[in-house]
């Protein structure tokens, strides 16, 4: 049987917006597109060496502070574009919509 986690963020809220004001904020900035996923969201960034770092970063970050999010990266043959794909348990794609998305989406 799976663990339950909860679908909420480990930070205080000092914490969550030094976050949001240097690390979040970043990710949104480098995401090109962001894709609607049943159960999270795929987002689209290019593949040059800063960007595929900051979406490293970003997971490391995550999983501490969040431990129901799953993360998947694709990075395209040539150089080409990355994929970083987050996901999570019924639940957590409203949460995950607020934190890493950009306001403007509409999605």
């Amino acid at each position: 049987m799976a663990e339950f986690i909860p679908v909420a963020c480990n930070l205080t809220d000092a914490a969550f917006r030094e976050r949001e004001t240097l690390l979040l904020a970043r990710f949104k900035e480098a995401v090109a597109e962001t894709t609607e996923l049943p159960d999270g969201f795929a987002f689209l960034a290019s593949g040059e060496k800063d960007w595929i770092t900051l979406l490293a970063e970003l997971m490391v970050a995550e999983r501490e502070c969040c431990p129901f999010t799953r993360f998947e990266l694709t990075a395209e043959p040539n150089m080409g574009p990355v994929m970083l794909s987050v996901t999570g348990p019924p639940g957590a794609k409203a949460f995950l919509k607020k934190l890493l998305c950009k306001p403007e989406d509409s999605l």
